[in-house]
């Protein structure tokens, strides 16, 4: 019964953590970013454009980049405004500039790092110069902010009940057969002797239940996430991480554990 408590326990605790590892995820992902659109001045060499693009690139936090040459921003302008338009008149000029698209990454309120990032932005030779969305910088810096303040005490408290019911189980499973722990103080054991057996009796008993529980959670996981990945949906369900399961073995492994080492104190 302690086994299929912690069980039960490990599941819905899973469960909510898949949410919120899935969640947290969801935001990095595709909110917790800003764009930065970056304009050069027309007539730049190419070349050396492309060596800014690359530098660009390797920016820590640079998620996305997505760039256009001259000739490329106007073809696209041809076909966004369609055959309507003649633009023999340019007679081979192209008056359009470089042009970049660069996603870069938000992971705290902290907004220095976008600021400096925008500053090296215009600090590149040639650029004639950069936009950036107000309203979207400041979304993604309150998404992370919610992440932080939000999913970090939510998570924390799945593994407090974790650990609870864990400890909890183990000491009710060994209560009643105290009259154990008795006779072998009778007959001289040490305390070492009396109160190991139970420790690892209630952690094996913790790791089976939690093994289950997650066990169970990874397939209904696998079930779910073949529904959900269909139209028009299109949601993507993904397992808790090995270091996420991994903790919560572990907690049910060390509580249960110190359960059965206090059930058997004097």
């Amino acid at each position: 019964m302690s086994a299929l408590a912690l069980a039960l326990t490990c599941f819905l605790a899973g469960a909510f953590a898949l949410f919120l590892s899935n969640l947290d995820g969801h935001l990095r992902r595709h909110q917790g970013h800003a764009q930065f659109q970056i304009y050069w001045k027309p007539g730049q060499d190419m070349a050396k454009v492309r060596a800014q693009w690359d530098q660009i690139k390797a920016i820590p936090g640079v998620d996305d980049f997505l760039a256009f040459t001259p000739d490329q921003a106007l073809e696209n302008l041809k076909k966004n405004l369609g055959e309507g338009f003649d633009f023999a008149w340019l007679g081979g000029n192209n008056p359009l500039p470089a042009t970049a698209l660069a996603s870069f990454r938000v992971e705290s309120e902290d907004m220095r790092p976008s600021r400096i990032f925008l500053e090296r932005l215009k600090a590149l030779p040639g650029v004639d110069k950069v936009r950036i969305n107000p309203l979207q910088l400041d979304v993604a810096t309150a998404l992370r902010s919610l992440s932080v303040k939000a999913l970090v005490p939510l998570s924390v408290s799945v593994s407090l009940a974790i650990a609870v019911v864990a400890y909890l189980a183990a000491r009710l499973c060994l209560e009643g057969r105290r009259n154990e722990v008795e006779i072998l103080r009778l007959v001289g054991a040490k305390e070492w002797f009396v109160r190991l057996p139970w420790a690892v009796s209630a952690a094996v008993t913790g790791v089976t239940g939690a093994v289950a529980g997650l066990g169970a959670l990874r397939a209904v996981q696998e079930a779910v996430a073949s529904l959900l990945y269909e139209p028009p949906l299109w949601i993507r369900l993904e397992p808790l991480s090995l270091e996420e399961a991994g903790a919560m073995l572990l907690l049910a492994l060390v509580m249960s554990a110190l359960g059965g080492w206090l059930a058997a104190r004097e």
